[in-house]
């Protein structure tokens, strides 16, 4: 499927009301980034997407799809959606961001007032959560090698979904960035302050500049990195971070991986036949290890047992 026909598909689903939360986020963003960087002036643009309306109505109109074609006319929210839809899927040659390789990333940039959090869901399913008077910049598609986006001031919560061989890179000022494959992390750093600071909620990540690695941070700990000297000191944080690992039907297999990230530890099974049992629960990181591979041991009649340090488990049946 070409980018254009992933655009139209989205589109699609946003006008039939079918759009999940944060594909109608997505389609918002993208239109929110034209109206700010699109040069164009407003009679213009009204021009194109009024152009480019009037195309897909007639494309829809002779597939038979009438009932989609009058939601055009019935939301103009939906008219200006679609054109910018196109605008960026290549329909027009202005702001295409799937042209060729010679056009730059395609970059947003969302703020927080002083009174409000913003929550954003990538399509990975790795999530933000932006503290008030933040700013996070992020492109519109991630590269194959890795996912970089730039907290550039304030502070944020990061949940990372795992990709083990696609790191999530989070960039801040003073080329410092913090590495992860998949975990939760608190990060803050304002430009008047004189450092900053990155603590581990749950799994492990590593944080440094392009001089030099600074440290591995693991769950219950903090860097500070101080801009001026250029130096990092890693210590316990005081106060621990939970969050909650929520699955739905997920293999087991799949869940020792989340339970490995979120408590830094080694989970083993018996045999290939425990990674397809399916699980469903909320589980919070308040929560020991072993509470949470009692609860799955119960549940599929399951034991296990574990090292003496606590870092290493193995399930097995009865």
């Amino acid at each position: 499927m070409t980018k254009e026909e992933q655009a139209q598909l989205l589109l699609s689903k946003y006008l039939k009301g079918e759009a999940s939360p944060e594909e109608k986020e997505q389609v918002a963003q993208w239109y929110q980034s034209y109206e700010a960087q699109n040069t164009l002036g407003k009679g213009r643009k009204s021009e194109i997407a009024a152009g480019i309306l009037g195309n897909l109505q007639r494309e829809m109109e002779g597939k038979g799809q009438a009932k989609l074609a009058r939601l055009f006319t019935l939301c103009p929210l939906a008219k200006v959606a679609a054109a910018v839809l196109f605008v960026l899927a290549g329909a027009i040659g202005y702001r295409s961001v799937y042209k060729t390789p010679s056009v730059k990333t395609q970059f947003f940039t969302i703020n927080t007032t002083a009174t409000e959090k913003k929550t954003v869901v990538f399509s990975d399913g790795s999530k933000v959560i932006m503290a008030p008077l933040a700013q996070l910049v992020y492109p519109l598609k991630f590269k194959r090698s890795d996912r970089t986006i730039s907290l550039t001031e304030g502070e944020a919560f990061f949940q990372i979904a795992p990709e083990k061989n696609r790191p999530f890179i989070v960039k801040t000022s003073n080329d410092l960035y913090t590495k992860v494959l998949g975990t939760s992390f608190r990060i803050k750093s304002y430009k008047q302050q004189h450092d900053i600071s990155i603590q581990v909620a749950t799994g492990k990540v590593a944080v440094g500049n392009t001089h030099q690695v600074f440290g591995t941070l693991v769950k219950g700990q903090e860097i500070s990195f101080d801009k001026v000297n250029q130096r990092a000191i890693i210590r316990q944080i005081p106060v621990k971070t939970f969050v909650d690992i929520k699955f739905e039907g997920i293999p087991l297999g799949e869940l020792v991986k989340k339970l490995e990230y979120a408590y830094n530890i080694r989970i083993f099974l018996s045999s290939s036949e425990l990674a397809g049992l399916k699980c469903t629960g909320i589980f919070n990181t308040r929560q020991s290890p072993e509470e949470i591979l009692e609860i799955i041991s119960a549940l599929h009649r399951l034991k296990f047992d574990t090292t003496e340090n606590h870092k290493t488990y193995n399930l097995y049946r009865k």
